[in-house]
Order: structure tokens, then C-alpha cells, then sequence
């Protein structure tokens, strides 16, 4: 789903993150990363948790179920 990516290549430039230094943050690989953001691959269950619990948003926001990035408002 291309929301995905470009929710996933959206929060790592929030915080001016390179694909490089959020990979080794992640353990994954920046090719990885890369492929992930242009929906060419889609993260594990594991790599999608990181993402949630790092920039502290929800898995509905990652989704595309929700447009609300903060967990606590949603409802």
C-alpha cells in the first residue's frame, strides 16, 4: 500500500533522519529501508513496531487507518 511508504519515508524525515542511520538504529539493512518507503517491500511485524514505538505513532497511523499520528487521541 503506498500510504505505507510514504507514511514510513514521511516520519524518518520529520526528525532528519538518514535512510542509513535509521536502519542501523532499526538493525536493518538501508537498502531495506529504501524499499520499504517506495512500497517495493513491506516491513516484518518486528520492523513495524520499531517505527511505532520510535516515533511514538500508532500502528492504525502507519496503516493508513487513521490520520491521527498521537496514540492517545484515537479512539
Amino acid at each position: 500500500m503506498k500510504i505505507i511508504g510514504e507514511r514510513l519515508r514521511s516520519l524518518r524525515e520529520s526528525v532528519r533522519l538518514s535512510q542509513a542511520k535509521l536502519a542501523k538504529e532499526f538493525d536493518v539493512s538501508q537498502s531495506a529501508l529504501a524499499r520499504y518507503e517506495i512500497d517495493d517491500s513491506t516491513p516484518s511485524p518486528e520492523v513495524f513496531l520499531k517505527y511505532a514505538d520510535y516515533f511514538d505513532v500508532s500502528l492504525d497511523y502507519l496503516m493508513g487507518r487513521t490520520e491521527c499520528r498521537e496514540i492517545n487521541k484515537i479512539k
